[in-house]
């Protein structure tokens, strides 16, 4: 692995090989992303953190925007592979709980990523990779959905529809953690309750 803070780290890299500059890049990029916000990723300083030369960040990615593009695809690639993963099975027997439980928990883990993907100033005319990646994403919970249904445990609704109220759920609920308002006495405490409060919401689209 990587560690983008050890420059010595990434010495290895050859132009014959462009795959681990990129990879790099695209570390220090995410890490930065993470401790600054979108202002503090910038080809320069992405090429510093990696320990890279100061031109080999322009030769993998055209501009800034180009940067946070990937970064953007990446995030809602890990999103969908954490829906996944953790919807294969959750030990109460919801797949649906357990890829919530999972998208959840990523996107807190990364509140940057997810911003810059769901923030207050969105992508405007996002790449077909970009589209393709948030239309799997919903499909795995889709997927989770309709899992759900043929176990009984939820409503049957169009599971088109119910994955996108669940997703307008989960959007809701991570958006209110990061900003702090999940907290007693006015709600359940987002700290340490998330979990209690995706048990219940799931309750309430069980079979009727």
């Amino acid at each position: 692995m990587i560690n983008v803070n050890n420059p010595a780290s990434v010495n290895f890299m050859s132009p014959r090989n462009p795959e681990p500059t990129r990879s790099a890049v695209l570390a220090a990029a995410g890490a930065l992303l993470e401790s600054g916000g979108p202002e503090a990723v910038t080809l320069r300083a992405v090429g510093e953190k990696a320990g890279v030369s100061r031109s080999a960040p322009y030769r993998h990615f055209a501009s800034k925007a180009d940067l946070l593009a990937a970064l953007a695809l990446s995030t809602l690639a890990e999103l969908g592979y954490r829906i996944r993963t953790e919807g294969a099975e959750d030990a109460v027997g919801s797949r649906l709980r357990g890829g919530c439980v999972g998208y959840v928990g990523w996107a807190l883990e990364h509140p940057q990523h997810y911003l810059l993907v769901f923030g207050p100033a969105p992508m405007t005319d996002p790449p077909p990779a970009i589209e393709a990646a948030a239309d799997d994403g919903l499909r795995a919970l889709q997927e989770l959905v309709e899992a759900g249904q043929r176990r009984g445990q939820l409503a049957d609704a169009s599971p088109r529809e119910l994955a996108t109220a669940v997703w307008t759920f989960l959007h809701g609920l991570v958006h209110l953690q990061i900003g702090g308002h999940l907290h007693e006495p006015r709600t359940l405490d987002g700290d340490t309750r998330l979990t209690e409060l995706i048990d219940l919401t799931l309750t309430c689209w069980g079979p009727r």
